[in-house]
């Protein structure tokens, strides 16, 4: 179990040469060690030999032994007084000194997220081949900042997309040190073009570089002066010499949820280091999360709002039950249409015209159509190019919901003079000219327009609407504003949900805030997220139980909702008692861990639930 008190390593008798034995004036340090161990989240004491001793300060990324071999560490603390017999550092493994700023940072993400921060720290180093023979370190000294840090959150207006705003910002930050986070890699290349006129020097850093690529940049982040660091989630993680503003993009997007344990969010890792390292946080978007709403209404960021009414040049906007092939007849008069649906392919959703019954395998998988006439069962090997109901043996099919393909193929019936593209995730076109076309696109993988599209068909609402999670509607909502922002102030828009959705009328009020507005009073009214906090725990079922009747007894206002297997428990907690419960699932993850039991996975705010 873990105590206050560091641990040390003793030496075995006769194990330490006369080079390693210890003098009176020797350094000791404190070591958060790597051992992979969640209850070992403790510093243990060494002690650094005498030609180290210039090399080695708080935030040196060491190699130290530990039982019979040898793990990375990070010195959290350093003394001249010593302890007998402690083993020595064998080595350094990078120049680079972590700031003590960001030591806090990793400790109070650890706090956040009920894990240990010696496994935060590893998530933000890259893989080290070897040690370091000579550091020549390039330490720069935190300077507390005397004024309070700026945190604001950008709603753009229709006509401005994120690049263009966070190149702007990048060159009017010069001299100071910028760590801009988009939500892909698709995203940092199109940033990147217009930055090679900065004076700064800009750094790349992302899980899709190589390790040798990582390191290079992980060396260059964490010591130069005046750069701008740009990368995917995990350059959140990324330590710099300092850091002056931090920028996020597009804050609610899935891409920004970890998949792996502790499972964190971008948006709050944003927050927690804006307040670590004393540092102006800004995020960028045409529709924000519900959580940051909430904090704009507590007053603890402040919203710039530049969405406004264009007089003359608001989009045409259109709804069910109209049929949408009047929009795109009217765009495609002065340039592209792009129509956005939610699957690949041609049909994920279907059943018999006759009986109305979902289409099944003899499995019991859902039968779906990659094209015409083909289909597969998502579960088994089962593929046909001929389907007949099981219940009344009709053969004829009703489309649910239909993918690109069966749009493309009604368009192309529609509209045979016109050309007709497709960009999907395993077949993507990166730009289209801007002369009349039809687009048909999945979302994400839209092309690039010159001057944008004249048009845009959003279909698939209600199908999206409904999806079973809570975020369904957020995550329609930004979707649809950021398709909007790609038509023109004068283009035509088509929403696939009727005029009287509170969505509707937010776009075609262009007022982004009103729709948020609506979901927030939704959630709060049955107490969701962002007005209450949810951890979801599971584990085996024998341990839920016992689980559920302890947290009942201490936390008398929290509310446990159980899965039908028993394996999995959802807390519902106000922001008030979360700290408090996650102190003691903290607490029973040490216990299990030094028991030898299974550690139990928790989520914090996931983000499907």
């Amino acid at each position: 179990m873990a105590t206050d008190k560091p641990l040390t390593l003793r030496r075995q008798k006769g194990s330490t040469s006369s080079k390693q034995r210890q003098r009176s004036d020797s350094l000791q340090v404190e070591v958060l060690v790597d051992t992979g161990v969640f209850h070992l989240d403790q510093p243990f004491s060494y002690f650094v030999p005498e030609e180290m001793r210039d090399s080695v300060c708080v935030g040196s990324l060491v190699r130290v032994p530990f039982k019979n071999d040898l793990r990375n560490g990070v010195v959290l603390s350093t003394s001249s007084s010593h302890q007998a017999a402690l083993k020595p550092i064998c080595g350094l493994l990078s120049s680079v000194c972590l700031r003590e700023s960001f030591l806090e940072y990793t400790k109070k993400v650890s706090e956040r997220y009920i894990s240990n921060q010696a496994s935060i720290l590893s998530a933000a180093l890259p893989s080290f081949t070897k040690t370091a023979n000579e550091a020549s370190q390039a330490n720069f000294r935190h300077v507390r900042r005397s004024s309070k840090p700026q945190r604001k959150l950008f709603l753009l207006n229709r006509l401005e997309s994120i690049e263009s705003r966070v190149q702007r910002m990048a060159s009017n930050a010069k001299g100071s040190n910028l760590l801009i986070i988009v939500p892909t890699q698709k995203d940092i290349e199109r940033l990147k073009l217009g930055l090679p006129r900065l004076e700064q020097l800009v750094v790349e850093i992302g899980s899709h570089l190589s390790p040798s690529h990582r390191r290079k940049n992980f060396q260059v982040a964490a010591t130069a002066q005046s750069l701008i660091v740009i990368g995917t989630r995990s350059a959140i993680l990324a330590p710099m010499a300092t850091v002056d503003e931090i920028v996020v993009a597009d804050d609610s997007v899935e891409h920004f949820q970890e998949q792996k344990a502790p499972y964190w969010n971008l948006r709050d890792m944003a927050l927690l280091r804006s307040e670590a390292e004393h540092c102006n946080l800004s995020f960028i978007s045409h529709s924000p999360s519900l959580e940051l709403a909430r904090l704009v209404d507590l007053g603890w960021i402040s919203l710039v709002s530049e969405r406004r009414f264009l007089t003359g040049h608001r989009a045409s906007i259109a709804t069910e039950p109209d049929s949408y092939h009047g929009t795109i007849r009217k765009a495609l008069k002065i340039g592209p249409v792009l129509v956005s649906v939610a699957d690949r392919g041609y049909a994920n959703t279907f059943s018999c015209q006759r009986c109305r019954n979902r289409a099944l395998c003899k499995c019991g998988g859902r039968l779906l159509m990659g094209t015409k006439n083909h289909y597969s069962c998502s579960i088994c090997d089962y593929q046909s190019d001929q389907w007949r109901c099981h219940t009344c043996q009709s053969d004829q099919i009703r489309i649910i919901r239909g993918g690109a393909e069966k749009i493309v193929e009604e368009l192309g019936k529609a509209f045979p003079k016109v050309a007709v593209f497709t960009s999907t995730g395993d077949k993507q076109i990166t730009q289209v000219d801007p002369s009349p076309c039809i687009v048909v696109s999945t979302f994400g993988v839209e092309p690039e327009v010159h001057g944008q599209y004249a048009g845009a068909v959003l279909l698939n609402g209600e199908a999206l609407l409904n999806r079973p999670f809570i975020r369904a509607e957020e995550e329609l909502r930004f979707r649809w504003f950021k398709l909007a922002a790609k038509v023109r102030s004068s283009g035509f828009i088509y929403l696939s949900l009727p005029s009287r959705h509170h969505l509707s009328q937010a776009l075609i009020a262009d007022n982004v805030m009103r729709a948020i507005r609506f979901e927030s009073a939704e959630r709060e009214a049955v107490a969701l997220p962002p007005s209450f906090r949810i951890l979801q725990v599971s584990g085996e079922e024998r341990s839920m139980s016992a689980l559920r009747r302890k947290l009942l007894e201490q936390f008398k206002e929290l509310e446990i909702l159980a899965s039908s297997d028993n394996r999995t428990i959802h807390l519902k907690v106000s922001h008030q008692c979360a700290q408090s419960l996650s102190i003691s699932l903290k607490a029973l993850q040490k216990y299990r861990s030094a028991a030898g039991l299974e550690l139990l996975s928790i989520r914090v705010d996931p983000y499907k639930v």
